[in-house]
């Protein structure tokens, strides 16, 4: 019984039909095909793949994707596109200034070793000097402007600078609008050098400047190479006077154009680089 049925349904499956067509008017057969409805069935889902193939391409690579509801139009795909490259950069960012933090508070509880070359010899000190100093109930003293106090020349006790980069000067010190340093274009070298023997206190990288390398030198002074190409040092590594420090280039957002943003401190006070330094 069993057998029978299947065999019926067999049959039914595989039973031919013939389909026809017709010219219009004399009725003149211009095509028959014979199929059953397995052959049928195939034709439909072929022509079903086909057509989703189709049109799948045409939305992919076309612009009628930006038509389908939901799907975000060429000017949000950007905004995404720039937004998750600032968030890249914000969580660089965000390093950076929690490792420079990390250092700052390593420094303030004295977990870092002081380096005997930025330490002012107690042997350079008088007696009185020390007796003084650590003497909690003695005032220190103080300087009215009206007294007459022996000026000393900066250039008198600063040393001899390493030119950091031959060029030419493309925006000079201007305290008046907050540019605490020189702008130098190179004319042959690309290369960026340490103007002074130090420790490298910051080299990484910030949105605004770019890569940047900052030195601690003896006697308070403190040098800055910002938009850099890329710097060869790294954080407390010692340099030599005249060693190559970084490469010169263009990064960072406040930058008009490759140049190497240059900056000379002294105690915390801006001074211009081109009173010390022949560029």
């Amino acid at each position: 019984m069993a057998e029978k049925k299947k065999h019926r349904f067999w049959f039914w499956l595989t039973r031919r039909y013939k389909l026809v067509m017709y010219r219009d008017g004399n009725f003149e057969a211009v095509k028959n095909i014979r199929l059953n409805r397995i052959t049928f069935s195939l034709v439909i889902v072929g022509i079903f793949v086909v057509f989703f193939a189709i049109v799948s391409l045409l939305v992919i690579y076309t612009p009628l994707k930006y038509m389908v509801p939901g799907y975000p139009d060429r000017q949000t795909l950007e905004m995404i596109c720039a937004n998750a490259e600032r968030v890249d950069s914000l969580s660089v960012e965000l390093d950076v200034r929690e490792e420079y933090l990390n250092m700052i508070r390593d420094i303030i509880f004295s977990e870092v070793p002081i380096d005997a070359d930025f330490v002012v010899p107690v042997s350079n000190l008088t007696e009185e000097q020390i007796r003084d100093f650590n003497d909690p109930t003695k005032p220190r003293q103080r300087y009215d402007e009206s007294e007459n106090v022996n000026v000393v020349n900066k250039s008198d006790i600063l040393p001899t600078f390493f030119v950091p980069m031959k060029g030419i000067i493309v925006n000079g010190f201007d305290r008046a609008h907050r540019h605490y340093g020189v702008d130098i274009a190179p004319t042959s070298d690309v290369s960026i050098f340490s103007v002074l023997q130090g420790i490298v206190i910051q080299s990484n990288y910030t949105i605004e400047n770019g890569y940047s390398v900052i030195l601690q030198h003896a006697n308070g002074i403190l040098s800055v190479y910002k938009h850099c190409e890329r710097p060869i040092v790294v954080e407390g590594q010692k340099v030599r006077q005249g060693e190559q420090i970084a490469v010169y280039g263009n990064s960072g957002e406040n930058t008009s154009g490759p140049h190497l943003h240059f900056e000379l401190w002294l105690n915390g006070e801006p001074l211009n680089p081109t009173e010390y330094i022949e560029f």
